[in-house]
């Protein structure tokens, strides 16, 4: 499954599956029960692929965190969310030991296990990474640069095309509108 499709949306449990998006709501899915919904665009909406975990180092993606905990796991759950806290973190510093604990909560650590255990029974993993242009390298392809470069000629040609309109002597048709103005003001008086 990609991680993208999953969101996270503020006020409400659990994790949600994107079924289709428009210009004014998202169509989502509960991970946990199945019902469908219509989200507003105006929704706290976090989709899984832009969060991070705090670390000691840098900030590692959720999903490379979740990956680790499902190779840990060997696909089996992992704790509940409803376990002693000192046990939901014992879990998790045996994964990520580099993980900061001055920023990261008891709390975010207990939705992190509950959002493991949901993916795990919806069999999402292995998370895949969001497409990324270019080869893995960050360079693009060659059919990828070939792509792009028709583009930015048709873009140069539509530029070139575009000219703005000349514009008339600033005092020809200042003079113009003066005689006009002077011309009805004759008339009305």
């Amino acid at each position: 499954m990609k991680i993208t499709d999953i969101l996270a949306i503020a006020g409400k449990p659990g994790l949600y599956q994107v079924l289709a998006s428009g210009s004014a709501s998202i169509v989502v899915e509960s991970m946990m029960d199945g019902k469908r919904s219509s989200v507003p665009g105006t929704a706290r909406v976090s989709n899984l692929a832009d969060i991070t975990m705090y670390t000691n180092e840098d900030d590692v993606p959720l999903m490379d965190v979740l990956n680790r905990i499902h190779d840990a796991q060997k696909g089996a759950e992992g704790p509940s969310h409803k376990d002693a806290a000192q046990a939901i973190r014992d879990f998790i510093d045996g994964i990520v030991p580099e993980l900061d604990h001055e920023r990261v909560y008891q709390s975010d650590l207990k939705k992190l296990v509950q959002w493991y255990n949901l993916l795990v029974s919806k069999g999402a993993f292995p998370l895949e990474a969001p497409e990324e242009e270019g080869a893995e390298g960050g360079e693009p392809t060659e059919e990828q640069a070939e792509q792009k470069k028709p583009a930015a000629k048709k873009s140069a040609a539509k530029k070139a095309t575009k000219k703005p309109a000349a514009k008339k002597p600033a005092g020809k048709t200042s003079g113009a509108k003066k005689a006009a103005t002077k011309a009805n003001s004759k008339k009305g008086g």
